[in-house]
């Protein structure tokens, strides 16, 4: 799978940026960097598996 960028939204600041694939999964939390709003422990797991499964289901 190509690296493709994530981007968030922060709730709290309107800011953007973009995370890589392959960071996401190496992180423990993700966050802005302009307000330090952080993604739930639930969301980052949830997110994780997504990036997983497009990796393991990519086509041939």
């Amino acid at each position: 799978m190509n690296e493709i960028n994530v981007e968030f939204t922060c709730p709290d600041c309107d800011k953007t940026f973009s995370i890589g694939t392959s960071d996401i999964l190496e992180k423990e939390t993700i966050f802005c960097n302009n307000c330090g709003c952080q993604l739930s422990e639930e969301e980052l797991h949830h997110l994780k598996l997504a990036i997983r499964y497009m990796h393991d289901n990519k086509p041939n």
